[in-house]
């Protein structure tokens, strides 16, 4: 855990779960799998939790609760953004119910922070969400650490036992990396939240946002809402052959933020520009709030027209579309501008739109 972090987008990180595997292609460069086999492969938290390839270290898919994490946001008095599992998935399949129930007590033992949550395992999130006791569970969770919230504070507790569902302090996102795990995004819509999020990184490909497979010859707007093609009068009524949805409205729920971000360290590869452009301008015609994270460790040629024009890339590897710059150096400006957009009333997105160079 750190009360500091790199992480643009976040002020803090907090990570009582430990562990993972790979479950798609935006896992292959994972640096939480790189960082647990290499320089904390002897800490007590991750030992164990990988094993040598000679792709370099990859995670077993054993799973660590780690209870000296667990407190730790009850600690900290001053608000801030915490992302929960930056090391980890807290929807993965090996984690019990009982250890997230637990990680969502102390949540709601914090009304004062915002946790950002953000899994690849989006159906699991969605069932947990919409599990019949879920609620008083945590809730029953939230009083047994009640021992463990600063005397002062105690009265968080009485807020939790308001009955407040979803928790409007946690943000609950999937990761995405390419059209075709877009499909994640339609278990989210599907997900009970205060606040819905997307992390494009790192991005792999281009993704339409408005293209989002449902059915056959039907899509979702993801930014809006809407249906396109045959409007059907529930989800459940889209149903064709074998292919089984949840029940939902005819007008779905829609994102409230899309962070967009490309690979960074060893065996990075590249994100195009236009994909970047095309999800940026989707959300600007949408109203909904978007972060540029980064280019990562390569940056298009398009963008070095917005660079100081004395600045030299002598020795750098260079494609035809892309020159591997480093993460520092590619920065974070697209088309000459930062895009540090967040959810409305979060107290950012009003703040300004977007910065220029």
């Amino acid at each position: 855990m750190a009360d500091k972090t790199p992480i643009e987008w976040t002020d803090a990180t907090w990570n009582p779960i430990a562990g993972c595997s790979v479950i798609s292609p935006g896992c292959t460069n994972c640096y939480a799998m790189r960082e647990a086999g290499t320089r904390l492969r002897s800490a007590p938290k991750f030992e164990g939790l990988t094993q040598p390839s000679k792709a370099g270290p990859v995670w077993t898919g054993d799973m660590r609760l780690w209870e000296k994490a667990l407190g730790q946001p009850l600690r900290w008095e001053k608000p801030r953004r915490i992302f929960v599992n930056s090391m980890s998935d807290l929807f993965h399949e090996s984690v019990p119910d009982e250890w997230i129930d637990r990680i969502f007590a102390i949540m709601a033992l914090c009304p004062q922070h915002t946790f950002q949550v953000l899994t690849k395992r989006a159906e699991r999130m969605r069932d947990y969400q919409s599990g019949r006791y879920r609620k008083d569970d945590i809730y029953g969770e939230a009083a047994a650490c009640l021992p463990l919230v600063p005397r002062d504070r105690r009265w968080a507790i009485a807020d939790a036992r308001q009955g407040e569902w979803p928790l409007s302090n946690i943000w609950l996102g999937v990761s995405v990396e390419d059209q075709e795990r877009l499909e994640r995004i339609r278990e989210l819509l599907a997900t009970a939240a205060a606040v819905r999020w997307v992390s494009l990184e790192p991005l792999l490909g281009q993704v339409d946002l408005e293209r989002l497979t449902i059915a056959p010859a039907l899509y979702l707007d993801a930014l809006t809402g809407a249906h396109s093609g045959e409007v059907a009068t529930s989800y459940a009524a889209i149903s064709q052959g074998n292919w089984q949805a949840p029940p939902l409205p005819p007008r779905r729920p829609s994102l409230d933020w899309v962070v967009l971000g490309g690979e960074s360290g060893p065996g990075a590869r590249p994100m195009d520009s236009a994909w970047a452009r095309a999800v940026r301008d989707q959300c600007r015609a949408a109203h909904v709030p978007f972060f540029f994270k980064q280019w990562g460790e390569w940056l298009p040629r398009d963008q070095l027209g917005w660079r100081d024009p004395t600045e030299s890339f002598d020795g750098c590897e260079w494609t035809a579309d892309h020159v591997r710059v480093g993460k520092k150096a590619a920065g974070r400006h697209l088309d000459g501008k930062t895009w540090d957009e967040y959810p409305r009333g979060s107290g950012d997105v009003d703040k300004g739109q977007s910065r220029p160079l």
